[in-house]
């Protein structure tokens, strides 16, 4: 059904349905939380966070990991005229805005919790002493609440597209258990941030089309949320501009359509009321800027990343590998993915257009900047981290796939096989770390494609074998992570076999691999056993809380669908 043609208006039920969902993948995400930091990046903004919440600025504090980062020179670069001597990342400033709560959070239990924090600085992080703990820990529980929060806006945007409830449901569980966004909801990247508000600005443009289709105007609510939504995408994470325009053009066909329905003074009005906010955010954008680099346009990556140097791979293979390249594409990480392909062949067989078109067109606008640079498979993550905005969108396909295939046993078989299929890929991402895995196959690729047989200087080199791994099977996600995982159950030490681990050609020697770092050996990375073993803390606090989200979960959507609820 086409998102701009008189959409279902969201009852009682649904509200309990998304409800639901929401309590149900907190919990998960909350029981799986990583230990922190996960990764440099995510350290890099963490003390922007802590920066702009201790000193109310961006240039990174005085804390030991700050000191070390700005030693280091990692992802960042010191200021513009006047700043010379202040170091300040090239991340999006919107990821440390939205954190600085739940640092103040975190950093309240810290005091409530004094002897925690002194544990945990007596162990040590890129060299120097670890400091504020909670901190850490509850900005990185931000990720979990939006990816919580962006499956339960599934839900609704599915049942104003006219998904029955039940399949509503079955996709916005789906969406947080059976992809790659559960492991990227435990991480700290900025990609999760970014996804919650694009898809909450497309949300919005379905409320503001509710609203005309019932000869309404669109609330003052909606119109802001939807402009900051669009604002607060671009502050986090400015390549996904694109995938903004898109959205753009969608709600001015929605006000264009809805001319007949409302004045026209108004409509010019409740652009304004989008504009404004979405305004707001983008002159924060090139104030920051200013303040930073000296320069408005200037986010800090210099001569970094240019169109030359950074936009120059070859789009289809950035493409081919971004969706189909073994253990990274989003086909593979997602294999109900395959239903919204169907969904959009069947809608363009019925001549339905608009709502294939919006999916389509947030697919390019989201998968072409990032397949034209050289690390479009994201690094050392979990799935094609870069199509995480996408991914939202592409569930909406999934929904009413199992609508049309729910009265023909086969086919549903088929498309639950496939989200049984996305769960059996994504649970090893969340037992094993992904940093785990590189680290190993990294060791290993050393040993099979040594320098000598590679172009280049050692950083050249090391690039050319992190590309080779995203293509190789034998080293792929999440066959190789589940193999780690069986290693470990089976209780032998943290040392691998690369031949048993990886299957390396018979004629390449067998080398032993032993992850290089301590929260990449058993599950430590998981933030609750970390805090179990390394600092003593209790966890039954954490899992009385999982627990309670989860029955809570169970009983909203027992409530929202059972079949008298309206």
């Amino acid at each position: 059904m086409s998102p701009f043609i008189r959409p279902s208006a969201i009852r009682e039920g649904d509200r309990w349905v998304a409800l639901a969902v929401f309590a149900i993948l907190l919990a998960f995400f909350t029981a799986t939380l990583v230990t922190q930091p996960d990764s440099i990046d995510g350290e890099v903004e963490f003390q922007t966070t802590s920066a702009l919440a201790r000193s109310q600025t961006f240039a990174l504090g005085e804390t030991p990991e700050s000191k070390a980062i700005v030693e280091a020179r990692f992802n960042g670069r010191f200021g513009g005229p006047g700043r010379e001597d202040e170091f300040f990342s090239w991340f999006g400033v919107g990821q440390a805005y939205v954190a600085v709560p739940f640092y103040l959070i975190g950093s309240t239990v810290g005091h409530v919790l004094p002897s925690i924090e002194e544990r945990n600085s007596e162990s040590t992080h890129l060299g120097v002493r670890r400091t504020e703990y909670f901190e850490h820990l509850l900005v990185a529980w931000r990720n979990p609440l939006l990816s919580a929060i962006t499956a339960a806006l599934i839900v609704l945007a599915a049942r104003r597209l006219g998904t029955t409830r039940v399949h509503a449901f079955v996709a916005g569980v789906s969406y947080g258990l059976c992809t790659f966004a559960w492991p990227q909801a435990r991480s700290t990247f900025n990609t999760v941030q970014a996804t919650f508000f694009v898809f909450l600005a497309f949300h919005q443009v379905l409320v503001v089309e509710e609203s005309f289709s019932r000869y309404r105007r669109p609330s003052t609510r909606s119109l802001l949320l939807c402009g900051v939504a669009l604002g607060g995408a671009f502050l986090t994470r400015s390549l996904v501009a694109p995938a903004l325009v898109v959205i753009g053009i969608a709600l001015l066909v929605v006000f264009w359509k809805g001319k007949q329905r409302a004045p026209k003074a108004a409509q010019l009005t409740d652009i304004v009321w989008v504009l404004l906010p979405a305004l707001a955010c983008f002159g924060l954008f090139l104030w920051t800027n200013d303040q930073r680099f000296g320069d408005p346009f200037e986010q800090g990556y210099g001569d970094v990343i240019t169109w030359d140097t950074y936009f120059n791979y070859p789009l289809h293979l950035g493409l081919a590998g971004i969706l189909f390249s073994p253990g990274q594409g989003l086909f593979w990480m997602a294999p109900a993915a395959l239903l919204t392909v169907l969904w959009i062949v069947r809608q363009l067989a019925h001549g339905a257009l608009r709502m294939p078109l919006v999916v389509c067109g947030i697919a390019v606008a989201t998968l072409v900047p990032v397949c034209m640079t050289v690390g479009w498979h994201g690094a050392w993550t979990y799935g094609p981290r870069y199509a995480l905005p996408l991914l939202p969108f592409v569930w909406l396909g999934v929904a009413p796939m199992l609508d049309q295939f729910a009265e023909h046993a086969g086919k549903r078989l088929f498309a639950y096989t496939l989200l049984l299929a996305g769960l059996v890929v994504t649970l090893p991402g969340v037992l094993v770390d992904t940093t785990t895995h590189t680290d190993l196959a990294m060791q290993s690729a050393k040993n099979e494609w040594p320098d000598t047989e590679l172009e280049g200087d050692a950083a050249t080199a090391d690039e050319e074998r992190f590309q080779r791994l995203r293509w190789n099977w034998r080293y792929s996600a999440p066959w190789a992570h589940w193999r780690i995982l069986r290693h470990r159950v089976s209780g032998l030490e943290e040392s691998f076999s690369a031949r048993q681990l990886f299957f390396v050609d018979a004629e390449v020697e067998d080398v032993t691999l032993v992850p290089a770092h301590a929260r990449e050996r058993g599950f430590s990375h998981l933030a609750w056993v970390d805090f179990a073993t390394r600092l003593g803390g209790p966890i039954w606090p954490v899992a009385t809380a999982c627990a309670a989200l989860l029955l809570a979960g169970i009983i909203a959507a027992f409530r929202g669908l059972d079949p008298d609820q309206r």
